[in-house]
């Protein structure tokens, strides 16, 4: 086979690699959504019992903070009542006292039931964290395990670039338009070699005549998909040139 004709097919096996390695490249963003759903599900939890946990806690200041402004009132009162003249205004002072009072009790009361409503989802809280911190190490090992293919993928889409500058100037001008031209309408390989009547590239029987027409001069274009065919015998290794 002749350099030329090896060149060609070396860059094909080229641009080949490049689309299988381009292909698995754009295949990792779902990837990495997959391995991140689990988190991201564990974050949503966390969430949902963070909130309903800070809501029963706010409620539960609100009423100390309504006991600390009770217990003012019964201090304030309590000075008032050094300053009563009469039984009446004794009364009224004494009925605000009471009222306060009242309302502390009933309030403690409230705060008692909504203390034991947070203890589960203290629990629940402690166990989601933990499963967070699992499910977070996992993420890191296997988003790594993505970064290392994502690299080793695009340092062989450079290094096909770069196999492919090289072996260019070794295809003679107006083969390699052809090739060129057949890249350009997404058909890879653009160039097989055969060693039947049998298209590599389109999975096409070739007819007799055209496939020893093939034969004889060494290359020539699929009658279907027109990619560029190169006759290799049988046994004949890839790397050997004519």
């Amino acid at each position: 086979m002749q350099e030329s004709s090896l060149a060609i097919l070396q860059i094909a096996d080229q641009d080949r690699q490049i689309l299988h390695s381009q292909q698995k490249l754009s295949q990792i963003p779902d990837k990495r959504a997959k391995v991140r759903a689990n988190l991201d599900k564990v974050d949503q939890r966390l969430k949902k019992v963070s909130q309903d946990r800070s809501l029963l806690k706010l409620q539960v200041k609100l009423r100390e903070r309504l006991i600390e402004v009770e217990n003012k009132k019964i201090e304030e009162s309590n000075r008032r009542m050094m300053e009563v003249s009469n039984q009446k205004e004794y009364m009224a002072v004494q009925k605000e006292i009471d009222l306060a009072t009242r309302t502390i009790r009933k309030v403690e009361d409230q705060i008692l039931d909504l203390e034991e409503r947070v203890e589960p989802f203290d629990v629940e809280l402690a166990e989601v964290e933990e499963i967070r911190t699992q499910e977070a190490a996992r993420f890191e090992e296997q988003d790594k395990e993505l970064a290392a293919e994502e690299n080793k993928l695009s340092q062989t889409i450079l290094a096909a670039k770069k196999e492919i500058e090289t072996l260019t100037s070794k295809v003679g001008a107006e083969l390699l338009a052809k090739y060129q031209k057949l890249v350009a309408r997404n058909l890879t390989p653009a160039a097989v070699a055969i060693d039947d009547a049998f298209c590599l590239g389109c999975a096409i029987s070739i007819r007799a005549q055209i496939f020893n027409e093939i034969i004889r001069a060494g290359q020539g274009e699929c009658p279907n998909c027109r990619r560029l065919l190169f006759y290799r015998p049988k046994g004949e290794p890839a790397s050997t040139a004519g």
